[in-house]
This record gives structure tokens, C-alpha cells and sequence, in this order.
């Protein structure tokens, strides 16, 4: 269902999904929750805060479980004889699930952490993969709803994104040489016209009418700075 508000002065269309809609973005690939996790949860004192309210769940059993098989394989014990030896000291880990807890099993400081994709002070490779991970991922990661080859989340190693320099399997949009993502060149990059643009084939795809410029203007500067960051990496080899 699409409704037409005024912001600002202009005419906005807003789309409400449909429940089949929703679950393109909202599937098992994402885990069906967007959003509400470590990763995009921990910046200012957000986890210290939902920790206070006890609100987290902690497996310890499984990681003290793997953990204890770790130290015994170092010791020369077999994979096999390690895994009998951990469950011998912890036989209830995998029917005990996570319990309700007031403390992290890691302080929120030494977890993965995005930044702000509009903060000009931020890394800037930083800043498009966490602008990338939080409206793209959902899809585009394994398995998830995407149908293209690539995957944005957050934390995998560029070398793993199948983006850089990559052709595109579908639309061109008739960009001549194309690809993914085109290192030192934005107006090659279908990723970047997909995101600049409204209608038949833009990026996200749902449930949004208007160009997020402020990250069309990062993406670009991110895209032709990855020009200097191959140079200096092929001289170094």
C-alpha cells in the first residue's frame, strides 16, 4: 500500500510492505530480526545500558565446552578424544541453552564495531562497509534473499566480498566496461548507480522512495579512493 505525505514541502510516496515483502528482507539469512544486534548495537554505551537491564541472554556452557576442546587438542589430544573429554566436563551444554544474565562474556570494547556512515572523521572504508552491512547485507550475504553473488556484511574480508572489479550478472544499465564496483572508478560502479537512482532496479529495493544523498557522496569518494588503495597494494607486491 503506497500513501502520499508532505515533508518539507514536498511530496513524499511512503510504501507499507506486505507481509510476503517483509520477508524478503526479514528471512532466515538475517536471522528475521534487523538490526537489533551485537554488531550494530555496540557504539556509545548501548550494550553497558541493555546489560544494566538485564535483557541479554549468555551461552556460557558452549564456549567453556569448545573452549576445554581447544586446550586438549593443544595438548596432543585427538579431535574425537577432545570432544568426549570437554562433554565429560560439561555434559548438560548442549541441552542447557543461553540463560538470562546482567554480565557480557566479553567486554563491549573488544567486540566488531561499525561507525557512523556520516561521520566525515571515521574511516572511510569503514564507513561504506557499515553503510553497506546495515541496508544491504540483509540480502546481500550467504544464502540470504539477494540473487547476486555478492556479499556486504560487515566483517568477511574483501577478498571474500566478490564485489571489486567483479562483472555484474544482471543490469548494466548500459554502463560500458561495468562492474560491481569498479575500484577508482564511481561512474562504473553498478552498486553506486543502483543506490543513486529510484525505480526499476534500485538499491535497497524496498520500502524507500527517496536517495539517501549523504551516502550516495560517500560511496562515490569510498569508490575512488580504492583506486590509490590497489596501486599501493600491487606495489607492495
Amino acid at each position: 500500500m503506497d500513501r502520499d505525505y508532505v515533508v518539507n514541502d514536498k511530496k513524499q510516496t511512503w510504501h507499507f510492505p506486505s507481509r510476503a515483502e517483509c520477508l524478503v528482507c526479514h528471512s532466515r539469512a538475517a536471522n528475521f530480526v534487523l538490526g537489533l544486534n551485537e554488531l550494530q548495537m555496540n557504539k556509545g554505551d548501548q550494550l553497558h545500558r541493555l546489560e544494566e537491564a538485564a535483557i541479554f541472554k549468555v551461552d556460557w556452557m558452549g564456549p567453556a565446552k569448545e573452549a576445554i576442546k581447544k586446550d586438549a587438542m593443544k595438548k596432543g589430544m585427538s579431535e574425537e578424544k577432545a570432544a568426549k573429554f570437554a562433554e565429560g566436563i560439561c555434559p548438560e551444554a548442549d541441552q542447557r541453552g543461553p540463560v538470562e544474565s546482567t554480565l557480557l562474556n566479553k567486554r563491549p570494547e573488544s567486540l566488531t564495531k561499525m561507525v557512523d556512515p556520516y561521520d566525515p572523521s571515521a574511516d572511510l572504508n569503514k564507513r561504506a562497509r557499515s553503510y553497506l552491512h546495515a541496508n544491504c547485507s540483509i540480502c546481500h550475504v550467504e544464502a540470504g534473499g539477494g540473487n547476486a553473488k555478492i556479499d556486504l556484511s560487515y566483517s568477511i574480508p574483501e577478498s571474500k566480498m566478490s564485489l571489486f572489479d567483479e562483472k555484474p550478472v544482471h543490469h548494466t544499465f548500459g554502463i560500458e566496461g561495468a562492474k560491481l564496483v569498479a575500484n577508482g572508478e564511481p561512474e562504473k560502479s553498478v552498486l553506486l548507480k543502483r543506490v543513486s537512482m529510484r525505480g526499476e532496479g534500485q538499491m535497497p529495493q524496498l520500502a524507500t522512495s527517496v536517495v539517501d544523498e549523504k551516502a550516495v557522496e560517500m560511496l562515490r569518494e569510498w569508490i575512488k579512493s580504492r583506486k590509490a588503495t590497489q596501486t599501493e597494494q600491487a606495489e607492495g607486491n
